[in-house]
C-alpha cells in the first residue's frame, strides 16, 4: 500500500509574532534581499536547499508545522483520518492550493511550491541547506509508527544523528524523529493549547565549516549556544526573536 501523502516536505512553518521584524531578522542573517513576491498575506518564505522556511504570523501561539506534499488532497485527507490525532481540520480550498492540518503537520496540494516559484538569491553559503526536519517524540516508538503509517515508509537509523530513526524523503530534507537524545531541549508552553511541548530545534542546517558558521551567526549579534559534540558530530543551536530554534551541524565527511 502506498500513501497519498508524498515523501517530500516543501516547507516548515515558523510561528512569528511580528512578521516584519522576523523577515528583516532572517534576511539579515541569510544575507538575502527581501522580495515582495514572496509575501503571501501573513506569511513570508525563505528559499533553502532542501526544504523552505515559511514565517507565519497567523500561527503565532501554536507549534511549528511541517508541510507535506500531496497530489491527491481528498484521498490524503481520508487516509490521514484513520491515524490517531488530537486535531484535524477539514480541507481548505483556494485557487492555487488546498490543504488540511493534522496534529503539527500540514498536507498540501499546490499548483506550485515555494521552491519552484522562487528564483531569488540563495541563503548564505554557510547556512543554505536544511538537511533534516525534526519531529519531536514523547514516545519514540509511537511517533515512529505514526509517521511510518502516515508516509507508508519504514524508518532507518541515522548514524550521524545519535542513531535516531529517520524517514528518507524522495527529495528535500529528511524527517528525523528525536526523543530528546539529540536536541536536549526544554518544553515550550502554549497557553492557547494549554500544553507544554518540545518543539526546538525545528530543523537542522548542514554546513561545510561549522566553526565559520558559528562565528558568522555570532557576527550578526545573535546569541549562540556553545559548540557541542554529540554522538560524534559537532552542533550548535541558536534562536530567532520568537524562540524558534535552529540547529547547525557539520557536514559528514564523504
Amino acid at each position: 500500500m502506498s500513501s497519498p501523502i508524498s515523501r517530500y516536505m516543501p516547507a516548515v512553518f515558523f510561528p512569528v509574532s511580528n512578521l516584519k521584524r522576523s523577515i528583516e531578522w532572517y534576511a539579515d542573517l541569510l544575507e538575502m534581499p527581501i522580495q515582495p513576491k514572496q509575501e503571501g498575506g501573513a506569511i513570508y518564505y525563505f528559499d533553502f536547499d532542501g526544504t523552505d522556511l515559511i514565517l507565519d504570523s497567523n500561527a503565532w501561539g501554536f507549534p511549528p508545522t511541517i508541510m507535506f506534499d500531496t497530489q491527491q488532497i481528498d484521498e490524503a485527507r481520508s487516509f490521514a483520518e484513520t491515524l490517531p490525532h488530537g486535531f484535524m481540520s477539514e480541507v481548505q480550498r483556494f485557487p492555487d492550493v488546498s490543504f488540511f492540518n493534522i496534529n503539527s503537520n500540514m498536507v498540501c496540494q499546490a499548483s506550485r511550491t515555494p521552491q519552484q516559484d522562487n528564483k531569488s538569491k540563495p541563503a548564505h553559503r554557510l547556512l543554505n541547506r536544511v538537511s533534516h526536519v525534526i519531529a519531536h517524540a514523547e514516545d519514540l516508538q509511537e511517533t515512529v509508527q505514526w509517521y511510518e503509517t502516515f508516509l507508508q515508509s519504514k524508518t532507518e537509523i541515522d548514524p550521524q544523528h545519535a542513531e535516531l530513526p529517520y524517514i528518507r524523503m524522495d527529495r528535500g530534507a529528511q524527517l528525523l524523529i528525536d526523543d530528546n537524545r539529540l536536541c536536549q531541549s526544554q518544553r515550550v508552553s502554549y497557553d492557547r493549547l494549554q500544553l507544554e511541548l518540545r518543539v526546538n530545534p525545528i530543523l537542522i542546517l548542514e554546513t561545510g565549516d561549522i566553526v565559520a558558521a558559528m562565528e558568522y551567526v555570532r557576527s550578526k549579534g545573535i546569541k549562540v549556544d556553545d559548540l557541542e559534540m554529540r554522538a560524534g558530530t559537532l552542533y550548535f543551536t541558536f534562536y530567532d526573536p520568537d524562540g524558534n530554534g535552529l540547529m547547525v551541524c557539520e557536514k559528514p565527511a564523504m
